[in-house]
């Protein structure tokens, strides 16, 4: 039997690899996209439930005193702490503050008889 077949080098092209280095630059940024955007939302969410459970801690001083905080140390300093906080969340000097990664929960207000409010930013 006669091979009308000719040998020639089995491999990839020049413009076969640089069509697959492209598809995989173009992949890349899409996962770059996605995870910034994640990291984003998450962020925003740790300075939400930190927020709720200020207000929490708040309603528990309330109880135990008869007065609302009027600083974020006032929750963090009670024995035991009405307001426990992660190990990378630290409040600011003077207490009206936390501050997280890229977030900050601010206190304002409160008193003998007035409910604080707190934002985040």
């Amino acid at each position: 039997m006669i091979n009308t077949h000719t040998n020639k080098d089995k491999g990839f092209t020049l413009v076969e690899i640089l069509i697959a280095i492209v598809v995989v630059g173009i992949l890349s940024a899409v996962v770059v996209i996605g995870i910034s955007s994640l990291t984003s939302k998450g962020n925003t969410t740790a300075c939400t439930a930190s927020k709720d459970a200020a207000v929490a801690a708040a309603t528990v001083h309330y109880a135990n005193t008869g007065s609302y905080p009027s600083k974020l140390s006032d929750m963090t300093g009670a024995t035991p702490p009405e307001l426990s906080l992660p190990s990378n969340v630290t409040v600011a000097t003077g207490g009206l503050a936390t501050t997280g990664a890229t977030w900050t929960l601010t206190i304002s207000g409160g008193g003998s008889t007035t409910a604080p409010t707190f934002v985040c930013s």
